[in-house]
């Protein structure tokens, strides 16, 4: 959408459905935030961080496609691709950090012989133990783990 030009109209319709497509992921964003933090006055601040930023994106995205700018938006476009890709780049740093701190938990467990719980497999009764429902964060409790 933003380095084609405005002739090539199949090529900007399926850029601009690419962009609009963002929302659908929303439920799975909010959904992997709440997985993936532990404790309930923590998990309730980074909810409240995710909504703001979505809110503030929406708030702030239309500001971008300037009048002077038209009819290519250039500027804009470029700040829409921009964003994305930060976004890519951010999910793409989480899933590093989610997969060594998985790792690192794994060994120290392994190491201390306490649990012997893999990532890959979590019991039905891992959820009904004590440690499960304190409120420590995903930092306190050792036997936390993050999906991704």
């Amino acid at each position: 959408m933003s380095f084609l030009p405005t002739s090539n109209r199949a090529g900007c319709l399926a850029g601009l459905y690419l962009v609009n497509a963002v929302v659908a992921p929303l439920a799975v964003f909010y959904q992997w935030t709440a997985a993936n933090v532990a404790g309930p006055t923590k998990r309730a601040f980074t909810a409240a961080m995710v909504s703001g930023a979505f809110s503030i994106g929406n708030i702030l995205g239309p500001q971008t496609f300037r009048a002077r700018d038209a009819p290519d938006y250039r500027p804009a476009k470029l700040a829409v691709m921009s964003t994305l890709a930060g976004c890519a780049a951010t999910t793409t740093a989480l899933f590093l950090y989610y997969f060594d701190a998985n790792r690192r938990r794994r060994l120290r467990a392994d190491k201390n012989d306490e649990h012997h719980q893999r990532d890959e497999v979590v019991s039905e009764e891992a959820y009904l133990e004590p440690e499960a429902w304190t409120d420590m964060t995903d930092k306190e409790n050792r036997r936390f783990r993050y999906t991704y």
